[in-house]
């Protein structure tokens, strides 16, 4: 026996269907609790289906249709990742030549 006998994941048939509360919603895409409700307040990512206390819920094909969506827009960015390339060489210089300089200054 594996031990996964008898346990089963969400049939394709009820994905549709499935709500995630939003601990998993940002989980999905490896982000902070704080910027998925961030996300939410400002209408960029899903509204939840369920508000209550303690118990809101996100569709699960909401919140998949929100996750890959992202992936494609970011995927289709190239300014952005040139930008974001160009600081990071930025700041790579600067930290090198703050550490020559702390070096410098010890000898």
């Amino acid at each position: 026996m594996t031990g996964n006998e008898g346990k089963r994941g969400i049939g394709d048939d009820l994905t549709s269907v499935a709500l995630i509360d939003a601990r998993t919603a940002a989980r999905v895409g490896s982000m902070s609790l704080s910027w998925w409700h961030a996300e939410v307040a400002a209408r960029r990512a899903p509204q939840p289906v369920i508000r209550r206390p303690r118990c809101t819920r996100w569709s699960l094909a909401d919140v998949r249709a929100y996750w890959a969506a992202l992936a494609e827009q970011g995927a289709q960015d190239t300014a952005g990742a040139a930008r974001l390339f160009a600081t990071t060489q930025k700041a790579t210089a600067a930290a090198i030549a703050k550490r020559a300089k702390s070096a410098g200054a010890g000898e």
